[in-house]
């Protein structure tokens, strides 16, 4: 039993992830760190901030449900800015528009360094409940003094899947140290919702904690598969 009460879930049968080259489920090069020490993403581990070594901390191989949130996860950065989308909006009115100005784009160079692949995760760690009651009780209280930092009014679900980076990871960060009374690790990472669709379901997991067996050989991205051109259509992106 973990020494919080927090809600925890099992994987489904089968998730994606894209990833880099071929060994999709690797997880991510420091080469590829920030000067903070993480990769910019919500669940990375923030330790490099009180100067611990790589060696101990964590890298997280993000993974989804479907296909589609797989793609919509990785490929959302190639959106226009909203500051940008505005000054379109006031273009329009004064002259028509070319529909290829109207969009974000998916680059060919982006799809051809990737490939994504399907794994089955192993079942012998449970996964933390990011959205439950229960596990927003637990940080609400473990992490008062990052909100507080953050001016945040609350900490709750809206908080959690929203920009701040400091409060998702240190969140990772506590869920990542929890133990079971026999002093092993209590959880294999985290299970969320994507911000960008509800309906996509995410699996943050701890990359010395990863224990799978990959199923279909890496495939190709393609400009016509499905799930991409799905996920590109829900968020304005079409594809190089």
């Amino acid at each position: 039993m973990a020494d919080a009460p927090f809600s925890a879930v099992t994987p489904p049968e089968l998730v994606y992830r894209v990833g880099r080259g071929f060994d999709v489920f690797a997880p991510p090069d420091w080469a590829y760190a920030l000067p903070d020490g993480t990769f910019g993403n919500r669940f990375d581990d923030p330790a490099a901030e009180r100067d611990a070594p790589e060696e101990e901390r964590y890298r997280v191989v993000y993974c989804a449900t479907e296909r589609a949130g797989a793609f919509g996860e990785t490929i959302a950065r190639f959106r226009l800015s909203v500051g940008l989308l505005a000054g379109l909006e006031q273009v329009k009115d004064e002259e028509p528009l070319d529909p290829e100005l109207e969009g974000g784009v998916v680059p060919e160079e982006w799809r051809l360094s990737r490939r994504v692949r399907s794994t089955r995760l192993a079942s012998g760690l449970p996964f933390v409940d990011l959205a439950a009651p229960e596990t927003m009780g637990v940080l609400r209280e473990e992490l008062a003094a990052v909100a507080e930092g953050l001016e945040l009014e609350d900490l709750d679900l809206s908080a959690v899947t929203g920009p701040h980076r400091r409060l998702t990871q240190g969140a990772a960060r506590y869920v990542y140290g929890m133990t079971e009374r026999s002093g092993g690790p209590a959880y294999a990472g985290i299970r969320s919702l994507s911000r960008l669709n509800p309906s996509w379901e995410l699996w943050a997991v701890f990359h010395d904690r990863m224990r799978h067996k990959p199923g279909e050989v890496a495939e190709p991205i393609r400009a016509d598969g499905p799930s991409l051109v799905e996920a590109a259509a829900l968020l304005g992106l079409r594809v190089e």
